[in-house]
C-alpha cells in the first residue's frame, strides 16, 4: 500500500458548519466510500478530479512555498511560511503555540486522555520534526499536498483544521500516528468565482485565492478577521481527534462519537466562541432526526450529538470519555451505547435513567429553560440552543428502539406497549413540572388535566434492555370519550388484548367501520371521524362478538 492510500483511508477531517453553510463535510464523503465498499482511492484518482486540481493550481506542490519557517513549544514543532497562498502571520503562530498547549493540557492532564502520536517529516512541506513534538502545519488546506485525492474532489470546501493520519513506513494499519493541519487565513477557495494569481518568483505558477471567509455559524461573525477564536475551537477539536486515533481506527469503526465528543470537548475549551451553536441547533430542529437511534443517525449530524457529551462531562465525570475511548480500544466492535452502559455500570449507575434524565434536560432547550431551575439544564448554553421541535400528533405510540430519544405535545400517548422511560413536562404558568410516568394510568391521568395547564410534552427514550410500562386499568368497562364526540380523536378503551380490532355500527346495525388496534387503547383522527359518521348515536365493540357500547356523535 502507498503511502497515498494511508492516507487517503485514514483521513479525517473537522469541517466549518457543512449544513449551516451549505458544504459538506469530507470525513462523511470518505466514510460513504467505505459503506458503498468502494475503495477511496479508486473514487479519487480520476481525470476529473485531476482537472480539477489543475484548475486551481498548474505547478508542483513545491512551487508555491519557499522559506519554511518554524515555532517550536513544549509539546509541539510547527511550519509556516509568510509568502505565497500559504502565507500567514506570526501572530497566528504565536496564537496557534498558545492555544495548542491548552488544548494539550487539557486532553492529557483535565481528561485523562492519550497523548498525540506525530510522524518524523511533515507532510505537506515535507520537513523533519524534532524527536518528541507533535507536528503541526500552518497552510492553505485547498491546496494542500495530493488535496484532489484526500478530498475526493476539488477543495476541502470550508474546513478550519484536518487531523491526518501519516506513517513514516508508508503503510496504514492503524490511525495511531497523525499530524494537524490548520489553515492559514480561515478563508476558502471558490473554482469558479476566486481571483487567480501568479507567484512572485515565478508568473507561470498560478493558483486561485482563498477569498470566502469562515464564519460563526450562529452569529455570522467573519473568522478570517477573529482568527484567534476560530484557532481557539480548532486547536480544542483536531488535537481531539489526534487522542481519539491513538484508540480507534476510524475507517474501520466508525462511531458517531468521534465527531459528538471533540465538538463536546470544543466547548469546553474555548467556552466564548460558541460555533457549536450550528450543529446543535441544526439538530434539534430536524424531526426527521430526533427520534432516530443515535447509532444509526446520518453522520452529518453526528457534531449535533454533543449534548449528549456535555451533560456526561457535567453530570458524570470530568474525565468519563478516556475510559470511553480505552472501551472502543479493547472492544472496537461495540457500539457507542454498549460502551457507555458498560462504564456506568461500573459505577452502578442505571443506564435507562441516566440517559432518560439527559432526554428530559434536552427538552429545556431553548426559550423553555426559563420554565425551569437553571441547576435543572443540560448545560449552561442551553437557554441560547433553538428550541426543540416536537412531534404534533392527536394520538400516537411511540417508538421503542433502543439508544434513542423522542418528545410529542399536545398529544395521546398510548403505552400500553411501550418498552423504555417516560415523563410528562406539564407547562403552566411559565413553569415546567416533571412528572415520571411509571405506569399507563399515571398517562391517563396526567392527559385529563390538559384543559388546566398551558401544554405537556412527553419525553420517550430508551438505553438498553428496558422494562414496558405497566398497563394498569382503572375501570374495565369498554368505554368510548368523549362522550358525546364534538372534535379532536375518538378513542376506545380498555380493549381488549386477545382481541384486535373495533367493530362501529350506526343505529340501524350496519357496520360503518372497523378499526384495527394494538395494545388496549384505539384513537381514531377527527377528519376520518367525520367522514366516516353523521351526528348520530353508534355502537361499537371489540370484535365481532360480546355486548357492544353506545356513544354519540355531535358536531
Amino acid at each position: 500500500m502507498t503511502r497515498l492510500t494511508a492516507i487517503i483511508l485514514g483521513i479525517l477531517i473537522a469541517c466549518t458548519g457543512a449544513f449551516a453553510h451549505g458544504r459538506n463535510c469530507a470525513t462523511a464523503n470518505l466514510f460513504h466510500h467505505k459503506q458503498y465498499n468502494k475503495s477511496p482511492l479508486q473514487a479519487s484518482v480520476t481525470r476529473a478530479n485531476r482537472a480539477d486540481l489543475f484548475s486551481i493550481t498548474n505547478c508542483a506542490t513545491e512551487a508555491y512555498y519557499n522559506k519554511v519557517l518554524s515555532k517550536k513549544t513544549e509539546h509541539f514543532h510547527i511550519f509556516y511560511t509568510l509568502e505565497g497562498p500559504h502565507a500567514t502571520k506570526k501572530e497566528f503562530v504565536d496564537s496557534v503555540a498558545v492555544n495548542l498547549e491548552r488544548a494539550y493540557t487539557m486532553h492529557t492532564k483535565d481528561l485523562g486522555m492519550h497523548k498525540p502520536i506525530g510522524p518524523t517529516k511533515t507532510h505537506h512541506y515535507n520537513k523533519d520534526v524534532d524527536k518528541g513534538l507533535y507536528a503541526v502545519e500552518i497552510i492553505e488546506l485547498d491546496l494542500i499536498r495530493d488535496a484532489s485525492r484526500i478530498f475526493n474532489r476539488q477543495t476541502c470546501e470550508g474546513c478550519f483544521g484536518l487531523t491526518l493520519p501519516v506513517h513514516d513506513e508508508y503503510y496504514i494499519e492503524d490511525t495511531d500516528t497523525t499530524q494537524l493541519f490548520i489553515d492559514n487565513d480561515f478563508k476558502y477557495i471558490s473554482p469558479s468565482t476566486g481571483k487567480r494569481k501568479s507567484m512572485d518568483d515565478n508568473p507561470e505558477c498560478t493558483y486561485i485565492e482563498s477569498s470566502i471567509p469562515l464564519t460563526q455559524q450562529a452569529t455570522g461573525d467573519d473568522f478570517s478577521k477573529n482568527w484567534n477564536s476560530a484557532i481557539r475551537i480548532t486547536s480544542f477539536h483536531e488535537l481531539y481527534h489526534a487522542s481519539q486515533l491513538t484508540y480507534l481506527n476510524m475507517y474501520n469503526y466508525w462511531t458517531i462519537w468521534f465527531e459528538a465528543s471533540a465538538t463536546g470537548v470544543e466547548e469546553i475549551g474555548a467556552p466564548e466562541v460558541n460555533d457549536y451553536f450550528g450543529y446543535i441547533n441544526n439538530y434539534l430542529k430536524n424531526k426527521k432526526i430526533i427520534g432516530v437511534p443515535l447509532n444509526a443517525i446520518s453522520d452529518t449530524f453526528t457534531y449535533g450529538v454533543s449534548p449528549l457529551y456535555l451533560y456526561l462531562y457535567n453530570n458524570i465525570n470530568k474525565k468519563f470519555d478516556h475510559e470511553i475511548w480505552e472501551g472502543f480500544e479493547k472492544n472496537p466492535e461495540k457500539s457507542l451505547d454498549q460502551q457507555l452502559s458498560s462504564y456506568l455500570k461500573k459505577r452502578k449507575l442505571d443506564g435507562d435513567s441516566v440517559f432518560h434524565d439527559f432526554a428530559v434536560r434536552l427538552s429545556f432547550s431553548g426559550d423553555r429553560s426559563k420554565a425551569i431551575d437553571s441547576k435543572k439544564w443540560l448545560h449552561k448554553d442551553e437557554k441560547d440552543w433553538n428550541s426543540l421541535e416536537y412531534n404534533m400528533s392527536p394520538t400516537f405510540t411511540p417508538d421503542t428502539s433502543r439508544f434513542m430519544f423522542d418528545y410529542y405535545a399536545g398529544s395521546q400517548p398510548d403505552i400500553t406497549n411501550y418498552k423504555g422511560d417516560v415523563s410528562a413536562v406539564v407547562y403552566r404558568d411559565g413553569k415546567a413540572k416533571i412528572i415520571p410516568v411509571k405506569t399507563t394510568n399515571t398517562a391517563d391521568s396526567i392527559y385529563s388535566t390538559r384543559s388546566k395547564v398551558d401544554s405537556i410534552v412527553w419525553v420517550f427514550s430508551r438505553f438498553g434492555e428496558s422494562d414496558f410500562v405497566e398497563t394498569i386499568v382503572t375501570n374495565t368497562k369498554l368505554r368510548a370519550y368523549p362522550t358525546p364526540w364534538r372534535e379532536g380523536s375518538l378513542c376506545f378503551t380498555p380493549l381488549p388484548r386477545d382481541k384486535d380490532y373495533v367493530e362501529i355500527r350506526n343505529r340501524r346495525g350496519a357496520i360503518v367501520m372497523h378499526e384495527k388496534y394494538q395494545g388496549t387503547l384505539l384513537c381514531i383522527e377527527e377528519n376520518k371521524v367525520r367522514e366516516k359518521m353523521a351526528p348520530g348515536v353508534y355502537w361499537f365493540r371489540a370484535g365481532n362478538s360480546g355486548k357492544a357500547e353506545k356513544f354519540m356523535i355531535v358536531y
